[in-house]
């Protein structure tokens, strides 16, 4: 008997150890499912504009009191495709109605709908109808379009059964390009949906339920341009606001008109360059700004000096042979002008063949001399010499109009994202990223030279506005501020006509300071020059060659700086000179073959030269099939 009741006893505690967890999990399920949705029907007719007339019926069980629940639609969506591509778009939600008390706000890029009242709480079967617009813009492919679209979204946080569907297509489409999926986000299964497709309605039903963290998706590619009209409806302030860079620009000339315009330059007549400029110092003085090119020309310049000689070589290629150059150095450099020392000691600094550069050598590493050059010669003291000082309070006022219309062109963002922090990154960041990049890059600020030595100090300057900018300016600009144009034409046309405007504004800054006394007499000499340059008669150049052999080759690189090179090189076509000595070549000499090899020379020259280590990317197409969770829409929502 006794042995028998330790048998009993311990088949009971065995028992109890069975069920008491199937209890305990009873009673958290219990406890963990305040309510379920009972049945969900989707009803979406697509418009032909990419819209979608959305109404959703959603009957919800309450096991304990609630107020009701809430609904969050996205407002930004990420696709993801079967072949791992991606796109990105944004969304409007619009004409919203509810057979309910509600309340919605933006929260986390979402659209949350709040259905029900704080002061009533609520019990057993509810159902609530939600019906709205959802608006994604443009379809985002290049060879077709597109339907991909959550019908439930995965972010409910309570199970839903009895889901039911309707999908009216607003054309024809192709009906065997039609899937659907279900499950957790990711997975590609439609094993458990049924439907049909009449004419141009798909309807269909979800056989079993849908877990926290899982959706129905469905997904049909389209022929190319099945969509028409997408994209989103203007807003009339900003469109408004778009218009106020053409006004500065307007105010921008009457101030240049009124305090920037030039007296009247009086052009006198020279055979000559002014004395004691060499052709970068006259590239600056006739623009008022060194560029590139000007600095280039000093190749041809300082081998007339003697210290270099350029040698005609033949490149082999692929398929045939293309004429290249060679630089030589003759002589260490014996003058007095700082930026010809650097532009020598900048040309043979980095080769490895002794005194012998290509272009080669020069790519992607000349680029630093090239712009300390460049900062040296415009420099605020150099500037001063040429223009006036009197104008700076106006050129402040067209800066200040300058920094308003580039926020007003990129006001679309406002809208775009809807919240207060997208107004700093996407108008601030870009405008200011911007501005110090360029500020930092053509900085006019003098090169400090420590025992003949050029500092570094410029160049660190320059890498860390570039750094800044492509961070600060570029980047923010790229994914914040282009999106939010693309979203309506109205806004991009009003971008482009409005950097036009600040091109425009930024011409009338740079001519707004007028020329000094000294300014407008070199001006005048300079232009009378380039006019001999341009017009001179065969039998002048002819006389100017008797009495100075070397007179066209002297003049040459001045041509470059003032831009008549061509025009130039073809008046002594038919004039009969030598060789210049720092010219090396294997074919005969001609002043035409001569000047298509120095053309060449200089475009490779100057190409090699500016040019600066940059990094490449690559970019791929879409395709392939869908992913529950992976369209557009959807969303999810919970009780309160």
């Amino acid at each position: 008997m006794k042995k028998n009741f330790k048998v009993i006893a311990g088949f009971i505690f065995l028992l109890l150890t069975i069920l008491t967890p199937v209890k305990i999990a009873a009673l958290t399920d219990e406890t963990l499912n305040e309510y379920t949705i009972n049945k969900y029907d989707v009803n979406i007719v697509v418009n032909e504009n990419n819209t979608f007339d959305i109404t959703e019926r959603i009957t919800a069980y309450f096991n304990i009191p609630k107020h009701g629940i809430y609904r969050m639609i996205p407002l930004r969506n990420t696709l993801t495709r079967a072949d791992g591509t991606t796109s990105n778009n944004r969304a409007q939600v619009t004409n919203l109605s509810v057979d309910n008390e509600y309340s919605v706000a933006r929260e986390n890029n979402n659209y949350k709908i709040k259905i029900g009242s704080a002061n009533r709480s609520l019990t057993g079967e509810q159902t609530y109808t939600i019906k709205y617009t959802y608006n994604i813009g443009k379809d985002p492919m290049t060879t077709y379009d597109e339907l991909y679209y959550n019908i439930i979204g995965p972010e409910w946080d309570t199970t839903i059964s009895n889901v039911t569907f309707s999908i009216t297509m607003p054309k024809e489409f192709e009906q065997t390009k039609v899937g659907f999926s279900s499950g957790p986000v990711g997975l590609a299964n439609s094993d458990n949906i049924e439907y049909t497709i009449n004419d141009k309605t798909i309807s269909g039903s979800l056989n079993g339920v849908i877990n926290t963290g899982e959706a129905l998706t469905v997904r049909c590619e389209l022929p190319e341009g099945y969509f028409v009209g997408a994209g989103f409806k203007a807003n009339p302030l900003i469109c408004f606001l778009l218009l106020l860079p053409i006004l500065f620009l307007v105010i921008s000339i009457i101030l240049w008109s009124k305090f920037g315009r030039d007296e009247q330059v009086v052009e006198t007549v020279e055979f000559y360059p002014p004395e004691g400029y060499n052709s970068l110092e006259v590239g600056f003085l006739y623009k008022g700004k060194a560029e590139n090119q000007d600095v280039t020309s000093l190749l041809i310049y300082l081998a007339n000096k003697g210290y270099i000689k350029i040698e005609e070589t033949e490149e082999k290629t692929l398929f045939k042979k293309a004429k290249g150059f060679k630089i030589i150095k003759v002589k260490e450099y014996d003058g007095n002008n700082i930026n010809e020392q650097k532009f020598l000691a900048g040309l043979f600094k980095t080769n490895k063949k002794g005194n012998v550069v290509t272009a080669s050598d020069l790519y992607d590493n000349f680029y630093i001399t090239m712009n300390d050059i460049l900062d040296n010669v415009n420099d605020k003291e150099n500037k001063n010499k040429i223009f006036e000082k009197k104008a700076t309070s106006k050129r402040i006022f067209v800066i200040l109009m300058i920094v308003l219309a580039f926020c007003f062109i990129t006001s679309p963002v406002v809208p775009y994202y809807g919240e207060v922090m997208m107004l700093l990154f996407g108008t601030l960041f870009p405008g200011i990223g911007l501005t110090i990049m360029i500020v930092m890059l053509f900085s006019k600020a003098q090169t400090i030279y420590v025992n003949g030595i050029p500092t570094k100090s410029a160049l660190l300057t320059k890498v860390f506005g570039l750094i800044f900018g492509v961070f600060f300016g570029v980047f923010p600009w790229l994914f914040i501020v282009l999106p939010a144009l693309l979203e309506h034409p109205y806004y991009l046309i009003g971008y482009v006509i409005g950097i036009g405007c600040i091109i425009g504004m930024i011409i009338c800054l740079i001519y707004l300071p007028k020329r000094t006394a000294f300014g407008n007499e070199i001006l005048g000499k300079l232009r009378g020059f380039k006019n001999f340059l341009e017009s001179a008669e065969k039998e002048k150049l002819e006389a100017m060659v008797m009495e100075d052999p070397t007179y066209f080759y002297n003049i040459l690189p001045f041509t470059y700086v003032l831009g008549v090179s061509d025009k130039w090189i073809k008046k002594f076509e038919s004039i009969s000179m030598q060789a210049p000595y720092w010219y090396v070549s294997s074919t005969p000499f001609s002043v035409n073959t001569f000047g298509t090899f120095m053309d060449s020379t200089m475009v490779s020259a100057q190409r090699s030269m500016t040019s600066s280590p940059q990094s490449t990317s690559t970019s791929g197409g879409f395709s392939g099939g869908g992913f529950s969770g992976g369209g557009s829409g959807g969303g999810g929502g919970g009780s309160w």
